[in-house]
């Protein structure tokens, strides 16, 4: 009898530790965002493609297979087209300049280069050529939960939360954008969103930051992509 109330009470202890957690979370999680994005305009990024920075002035490339459909075994060629796509399309916003160089096998050879304003957005640090605004602001924390990696074995801490974006330019705002990225248009909005924060769950319950709730949108890939 005394054995099974000790294990009520441990239950009941570990329900009430888990109700009463009071780490400051939003605090914690604000101050990783903000310690990353120092600038404020660097939250979220759409990818132009796998160009180092210091690649410009760049001369576009055509790959066999690349205006099929999607499909494994043509993914680089695909993404190709992709690439070729997106700088053309960054041009319209005033962020490349666009030269046609020459021809190959009758098609368009065109050359690219950042101007002062492509300059501005672009983030080289984290591969290829990104584009890159907002800051996040975390609004709530709206729960807790506690899984253990299937990899590793560790213990990892998902915390939901609500946020918004601040900082938000007018290039970001217009449907062709939407199309292309395929983000939500809470976005460009500023109305609140739902994310998530993964802590990796150290010795004496301490907390290491894995992911957040900042990401990159990357170029579409279904097979009806046009």
């Amino acid at each position: 009898m005394k054995k099974r109330l000790l294990i009520g009470l441990m239950v009941i202890s570990s329900l009430l530790l888990t109700a009463c957690d009071n780490y400051p979370y939003k605090t914690e999680m604000q101050e990783i965002y903000d310690w990353n994005n120092q600038t404020g305009d660097k939250a979220i990024c759409m990818m132009v493609g796998s160009i180092a920075v210091s690649s410009y002035p760049y001369t576009i490339k055509y790959m066999e297979g690349e205006d099929l459909p999607y499909d494994s075994g043509l993914k680089e060629a695909y993404f190709n087209r992709l690439k070729n796509e997106n700088l053309h399309y960054f041009t319209q916003l005033g962020f490349f300049t666009e030269e046609k160089v020459g021809e190959t096998e009758g098609k368009p050879l065109y050359r690219y280069d950042l101007t002062n304003l492509g300059k501005q957005y672009v983030n080289s640090g984290i591969g290829g050529t990104n584009f890159c605004f907002g800051r996040v602001v975390v609004d709530s924390v709206d729960g807790t939960k506690d899984i253990i990696n299937g990899v590793g074995g560790g213990k990892e801490r998902d915390v939901s939360i609500t946020y918004h974006i601040e900082n938000i330019p007018d290039w970001v705002k217009n449907s062709d954008a939407y199309a292309r990225y395929r983000y939500s248009k809470k976005v460009t909005t500023g109305e609140k969103l739902s994310g998530r924060h993964t802590f990796k769950v150290l010795r004496n319950d301490k907390l290491e930051t894995i992911t957040g709730v900042s990401r990159i949108y990357q170029w579409a890939t279904r097979s009806d992509d046009k």
